[in-house]
């Protein structure tokens, strides 16, 4: 089992949590960069081209806030980076 595997294992064990996006092509990263800049959308995407979720290494999670929270503090603990500090709580990135 991968990191990010174990680390929604961790997550539902104080509740609900579902992978909402792993990897992307750039097209889908386009329109949900477009979606964004036109305020369409509240969550931030990156250019496409520059998305980790386009190679792979990133992928978004859906849980109570407080789980969000949690789960990111462990994965900052073990190496990754949480989008909270870029105002994205439910990016996870490798």
């Amino acid at each position: 089992m991968g990191a990010a595997e174990q680390l929604v294992a961790l997550g539902r064990r104080y509740g609900p949590v579902r992978v909402t996006s792993v990897r992307r092509s750039y097209l889908s990263q386009a329109r949900l960069y477009r979606s964004y800049v036109s305020g369409r959308s509240t969550y931030p995407a990156a250019p496409p081209g520059t998305s980790y979720h386009e190679y792979g290494r990133a992928f978004d999670l859906e849980a109570d806030p407080r789980i969000l929270s949690y789960l990111g503090q462990v994965w900052s603990a073990w190496g990754g980076t949480w989008g909270a500090k870029f105002g994205d709580p439910i990016h996870f990135q490798a």
